[in-house]
């Protein structure tokens, strides 16, 4: 999921270039947006039985109509968002706000900042530099991309790790995929959070096969390989 930050003070047209942002990306796929509610907190309206639901220590609470949805959630955190957002399998996330995090994006107007990408660009040229973006991804995102691609019967798995680099990942990826009973396998580092940490990752194998055992022998060959790879560093 590519992630589109952007930020700048107040009257800066914000709004207006993401509804128009909104209208392109979507024409491209799935699309979210969140927006940052630091400076006005949000109201819920009183007397409906979600706010009811939600005041009353529901920590979380949805109400269905014939077309949508509406979730209220006891939860500030942004990267938490963008998981929700990656796993409903969002091709595009747009952010307003949150201009204090590190997060690399669009700077409307006289904003400073180190994490800059663009400031104040068109619609047109957000659209030619998508490559220049941030992308979010879960673990489980990456694992049911594998699954849709290899179908129903498939069998899957996650290893989950820290230390390793993109490259080791790959190689260790690389090597699942060859082995017999294997369909899909794929290596890469993953964002944990949005704050100051925002650049931490953790390491995550995807692995998709024919039966459950050929997974799993392929998730312990991936062990022993990223075990190797760990001992190699450190001697």
């Amino acid at each position: 999921m590519i992630v589109i930050h952007i930020f700048g003070r107040s009257n800066t047209g914000k709004t207006t270039l993401i509804e128009a942002l909104c209208r392109r990306l979507a024409e491209r796929g799935r699309i979210e947006t969140i927006k940052h509610s630091g400076h006005h907190p949000l109201t819920l309206e009183e007397g409906k039985d979600t706010t009811l639901h939600y005041q009353t220590g529901a920590s979380g609470a949805c109400a269905i109509d014939e077309e949508k949805s509406i979730l209220i959630l006891a939860d500030e955190r942004l990267a938490h968002a963008l998981d929700a957002a990656s796993e409903r399998k969002a091709d595009y996330c747009i952010i307003e706000g949150f201009k204090t995090i590190p997060l690399p994006g669009i700077a409307l107007g006289d904003v400073g900042g180190d994490h800059i990408l663009m400031r104040s660009p068109t619609v047109e040229e957000i659209l030619m530099n998508l490559d220049r973006f941030p992308t979010w991804t879960t673990p489980k995102t990456l694992l049911d991309g594998l699954l849709d691609d290899a179908g129903p019967e498939s069998s899957g798995s996650l290893l989950i790790l820290y230390g390793a680099d993109e490259e080791t990942l790959r190689d260790a990826a690389e090597a699942a995929h060859r082995a017999p009973g294997i369909t899909g396998a794929e290596g890469r580092l993953l964002h944990v959070g949005c704050g100051d940490a925002f650049c931490d990752t953790k390491g995550c194998i995807a692995i998709v096969g024919t039966t459950p055992r050929s997974v799993t022998k392929a998730l312990s060959q991936c062990a022993d390989l990223l075990g190797d790879a760990e001992d190699d560093r450190n001697y």
